[in-house]
This record gives C-alpha cells, structure tokens and sequence, in this order.
C-alpha cells in the first residue's frame, strides 16, 4: 500500500497562525498549489503528447490531460483527508481548486493569442516596410 503521510506535511501549511505571519488566508496557498501543479502537468505531459500527436491539437490534448491529471490528484488529496464520515479540507477546497484550473487554462489561451497577434503584427510591418 501507498504510504500517503506527506500530505500531513502540506496540511500543516494551512496553519492560521503561520500564515496570519505572511498575511495570506489558506485559499491563497491552496489556489497557488493547484496553479502550480497545473504547469507541472502541462510542462510533463507536453512532450508526451507532442510524441502521439498532430501538432495543431497539442495544447488542447496536453491541457485536457493536465485536467485529469490535477483531478486525480486532488481526488486522492479529498479521499485521503477523510476522517470517518467528515473531512479535513476547508470548504472551499473544491472551488478554489477549480478556479485555479481555469485560471491556468485562460491564462494559457491568452499568452498564445498574444504571441499569435504579435507574430501577425510583426508579419505585416515587415510587408508594409
């Protein structure tokens, strides 16, 4: 069986005391995890897909993976929390987890269309002049 007491240790960073010090609520550090663990998804699973896949379905497939990827892993975070029929996580654990998904899935789509309005606006200055 897995051995899953690494948790503990992340459950002691919602300490209110600990993070009353830095001025942070428990909902700051939660939403930074799950971003976090959304570009380290989308940074492993990337390559893979690249190797399976056409390149103009890549980010959809790789990003749709990395959604998987995070709800396994904050399942097995809200399975193991249990504690006989009640739970240690904060109530807003499953909301926050979710906005920081999206957060990331947005945040995602407007750096590349920036990038593709950059690379057009420089195609065209290049025609003009």
């Amino acid at each position: 069986m897995v051995d899953f007491s690494i948790l503990d240790a992340v459950y002691n960073w919602f300490d209110e005391d600990l993070l009353r010090i830095f001025g942070l609520e428990a909902w700051h550090l939660l939403f930074s995890l799950v971003f976090l663990l959304m570009a380290g998804t989308m940074w492993m699973v990337k390559p893979l897909i690249e190797w399976m896949t056409a390149k103009n379905w890549l980010v959809l497939l790789s990003y749709v993976n990395c959604i998987f990827v995070g709800f396994l892993f904050l399942q097995l975070i809200d399975r193991y929390s249990y504690d006989g029929q009640a739970t240690n996580l904060p109530a807003y654990f499953w909301s926050i987890s979710l906005l920081a998904m999206s957060t990331y899935g947005i945040l995602l789509v407007f750096v590349r269309s920036v990038k593709k309005m950059a690379k057009i606006i420089r195609k065209r200055s290049k025609k003009v002049a």
